[in-house]
């Protein structure tokens, strides 16, 4: 009879283990999904951080066009402070109603429009799309968020990639 009682204890506390192991996994699994969903949301903000920046340069070249008359070609002369007076000087077309576009109607040309609007290098960093049936340049960040810069009007649309 006592052996049995041992055995039963035994169990018990085997049960026990089992069961705390069951709701550490629950919980830490919890934790890691929202770890991992916060990264998610974390890229979803640099693209929108990327949609605010690339309103606001669009709104400096709109005021440079109407200070310079105009102009059909715009010369946009970008300095930084921060990294020792560098100074990024380009061309870009722009439509009559005011907002820059790409040199050429493909994904090169909308490559290097979002390269002069918000510095060289950055479409390297997204993947680039050209709709050439809407006249669309989509700029698609790694979270799925995405920019789309309509060259017939200059409207800039942002999409969120959750789903």
């Amino acid at each position: 009879m006592l052996s049995q009682q041992k055995a039963d204890n035994e169990l018990l506390t085997l049960f026990g283990k089992i069961f705390a192991l069951v709701i550490l996994l629950l919980v830490l699994s919890y934790l890691a999904f929202g770890y991992f969903g916060g990264i998610k949301q974390v890229g979803q903000q640099h693209i929108l951080v990327d949609h605010n920046r690339l309103l606001n340069t669009l709104g400096v070249i709109r005021s440079q066009w109407l200070i310079r008359g105009k102009p059909t070609q715009l010369k946009l002369d970008w300095r930084s402070e921060l990294d020792g007076d560098i100074e990024s000087t380009g061309f870009v077309a722009m439509a009559e109603g005011g907002w820059p576009l790409p040199n050429e109607t493909t994904v090169a040309g909308c490559r290097e429009l979002i390269d002069e609007l918000l510095g060289v290098g950055y479409s390297q960093q997204i993947v680039t799309k050209f709709n050439s049936s809407l006249g669309v340049c989509r700029y698609i960040g790694e979270s799925g968020g995405s920019i789309s810069y309509q060259i017939g009007s200059g409207r800039v649309i942002f999409l969120t990639g959750v789903k």
